[in-house]
């Protein structure tokens, strides 16, 4: 079964897929890791990236083997809406080709019962279109606001930045066959009930 994982930023997609890992026999895919690596040197979108936005010196390369400064190219394209769609125009596409593969791999080979792909651009991104299921982690803005704060040391602005380009709750809604709810406090036995009790029921 292949199930797409979403939600906003700061929901807490990655502790549900890690109980999901841990606790069930699944394999996750979480798309923001394969895109890291991808425009890593001789990834598949690094020369991309380089040739679009290293002109003028715009990215910082680090390193011996010209790695692309990640933090420099996030500073450049969240401050620009249309530098930020040109960067996804890039990227998304070799991710979706990736997670494509991976899931006809997987379901040839069976070596899981679920293969779970963790993205916060599920709908951007049309994973919805081979998802047997779409299951959305949602928390409160103040809980999800705390987190970033707290493990990303986000400012307040880029907070509220990155929550105005993000799916609203009732996109994620539209589309979601499940709802996995993750506030502060919830502890992790919650959230493994929650997925136990999700899980009965699609297998029934």
């Amino acid at each position: 079964m292949v199930i797409g994982l979403t939600g906003g930023v700061g929901c807490g997609k990655s502790t549900v897929l890690r109980l999901m890992e841990q606790h069930f026999c699944c394999r996750g895919i979480r798309t923001d890791e394969v895109a890291r690596e991808q425009m890593e040197p001789g990834g598949v979108t690094y020369a991309r990236v380089l040739e679009e936005f290293g002109r003028g010196g715009e990215i910082v390369l680090t390193g011996a083997d010209g790695a692309i400064d990640r933090a420099k190219l996030a500073e450049i394209v969240f401050s620009d809406a249309e530098k930020l769609a040109r960067l996804n125009a890039l990227t998304h596409p070799a991710v979706t080709e990736y997670v494509l593969r991976e899931v006809e791999r997987e379901r040839r080979e069976g070596r899981y019962d679920y293969l779970v792909i963790e993205t916060a651009l599920l709908i951007e991104g049309g994973y919805g279109r081979f998802c047997d299921e779409v299951w959305y982690v949602s928390a409160p803005a103040e809980d999800r606001r705390g987190r970033l704060r707290s493990s990303r040391g986000y400012s307040d602005r880029k907070i509220e930045e990155l929550f105005a380009r993000q799916q609203s709750e009732e996109a994620f809604l539209g589309v979601a066959t499940a709802v996995i709810e993750n506030g502060d406090g919830r502890s992790d036995a919650d959230i493994l009930a929650q997925l136990s009790e999700i899980l009965r029921k699609v297998r029934k």
